[in-house]
């Protein structure tokens, strides 16, 4: 069989979806820089975080008839060579049938011990660079605090550390409870 050659370029996201679709559905990959990250499984609590969020921002939707919705894990492409994916990502309710877009308005990362330094630093810069979004919210796994950066405020930093405390997002008009969010998860 010998070598294969590979190219040592960046991979682009055509490449990268062509890769994925070789790839066992379990698997959660993203395009960091030209570069296909595989993500860890990951764990409980993590997934409790993102099915509260999800069931408050549908009940928001459905009580306000908004023209976006929440949905857990597609892509966001913000360049040829970097596409993300967010534990849970708000968009317009148009043209769902892609495993991408370039239009969120919010993106959620829940973080885990694997993705702190790409959530907080690589995506912290990468994710304004989209004209859509509004609002990049990272949620802590292990205690309860969020940090929310809005393009509204420059993406400046705002720290959300009690239950009693409430997440505004003003672009899509929700405001979340820390309570609720944290719900079932053991941390209140």
């Amino acid at each position: 069989m010998g070598v294969p050659f590979l190219d040592p370029g960046p991979m682009n996201a055509e490449e990268f979806f062509a890769f994925t679709a070789t790839r066992p559905d379990d698997e959660r990959w993203e395009l960091i820089d030209g570069e296909p990250i595989l993500n860890a499984s990951a764990s409980f609590l993590h997934q409790i975080i993102a099915k509260n969020l999800i069931v408050q921002l549908d009940q928001i939707a459905r009580e306000t008839h908004a023209a976006w919705v929440a949905v857990p894990g597609i892509g966001v492409r913000l360049a040829a060579t970097s596409i993300p994916v967010p534990d849970v990502v708000v968009r317009p309710r148009s043209n769902l049938i892609s495993v991408e877009c370039s239009d969120a308005i919010v993106v959620f990362e829940i973080l885990s011990p694997s993705t702190a330094n790409h959530d907080l630093r690589w995506k912290r810069r990468a994710y304004p660079t989209l004209p859509s979004l509004r609002h990049y919210v990272v949620v802590a796994q292990d205690a309860v605090e969020i940090v929310s950066y809005d393009r509204a405020n420059n993406f400046i930093e705002r720290r959300f550390e009690s239950a009693d405390d409430a997440l505004d997002l003003p672009a899509i008009g929700a405001r979340l409870n820390l309570r609720d969010i944290y719900r079932d998860t053991g941390l209140l």
